[in-house]
């Protein structure tokens, strides 16, 4: 395409823009109300996929003895774990270390352990598995082990965490198709009144041998101009919404680290472009396609 082509082309789409500019901001608002409801969904997800890998992080499985158990009954507990063909490794915490982590957790509400030492805390073993479908059966041998008051396993938490965001993948999908054929429609019927407009104009320069693409890329770039501000305002509004608001979410619930919106910006901004932009040039090759029937 030469260079004087092109340069018609993209002013043609900016006047267009313009010409019909009340449809062309309404068309905007769709598309930015679109990608704002989406644009929440994937952040959510994103959040649900960083903290489940948080957890993922954590002990599979932690034994908990009683404190009273004296170093026989603890060994004994420990001699089981190490011949238990199904546990692949396994780590000793002590009470030492217990306590220790313990104040580190209480952080400036440690003060609350003055006075008491590390024989309150229980000892416990952090076992890894080598297939984490033996864990019902393992928990259920543990628990019932004489001397052992608890056994905690986050399997179930990551399970239910992972449904969760199945669910939530699954729903943006359908998010993206619905909302982005609404956003086709609008985006259609705006650009259809500038053709309209212009079918006269159209019609005579198929009679002097315009081709369709010709004819057709202004009102594309048209599209593509409407879907990328929409893009672009979501993303703003997006973009200071989740700081203003994440930050009291963080304070708020401890336990949940949020992911920065600097380290999520290019995945956002990207993904609202592209969704834009395609939803812009189909939006305005559905609405010409009846006119260049000539």
């Amino acid at each position: 395409m030469k260079l004087r082509t092109t340069k018609y082309i993209i002013k043609e789409g900016f006047i267009n823009t313009y010409r019909n500019v009340l449809m062309s901001l309404a068309s905007m608002g769709v598309v930015s109300a679109s990608l704002i409801i989406l644009g929440f969904f994937l952040v959510i997800t994103t959040n649900i996929e960083h903290n489940t890998r948080f957890l993922k992080e954590q002990p599979e499985m932690q034994v908990f003895c009683n404190p009273s158990l004296d170093e026989h009954q603890v060994g004994m507990l420990q001699w089981n774990i190490s011949r238990d063909e199904r546990i692949e490794e396994f780590e000793k915490v002590d009470k030492t270390a217990a306590f220790e982590k313990a104040k580190k957790m209480l952080g400036d509400d440690s003060e609350i352990l003055e006075g008491l030492d590390e024989s309150i805390m229980p000892v416990s073993y952090i076992i890894k598995l080598k297939n984490s479908k033996d864990y019902e059966d393992i928990v259920e041998k543990y628990r019932n082990y004489p001397g052992v008051d608890s056994v905690q396993y986050s399997k179930k938490a990551i399970d239910f965490v992972n449904k969760i965001l199945r669910v939530l993948q699954i729903g943006s999908s359908a998010l993206i198709i619905i909302l982005s054929a609404i956003a086709v429609f609008i985006i259609s019927n705006t650009i259809k009144l500038t053709v309209f407009a212009r079918r006269k104009e159209i019609n005579i320069m198929k009679y002097i041998g315009a081709t369709d693409w010709f004819i057709r890329w202004p009102f594309i770039v048209e599209g593509i101009i409407i879907g990328l501000v929409g893009a672009v305002v979501s993303f703003m509004i997006i973009y200071l919404v989740y700081r203003i608001g994440g930050g009291s979410i963080g304070n708020d619930m401890a336990m949940l680290e949020l992911v920065s919106m600097g380290d999520m910006s290019f995945q956002l901004i990207s993904t609202f472009c592209m969704l834009g932009a395609f939803v812009g040039a189909l939006g305005s090759v559905i609405s010409i396609q009846k006119y260049l029937r000539v």
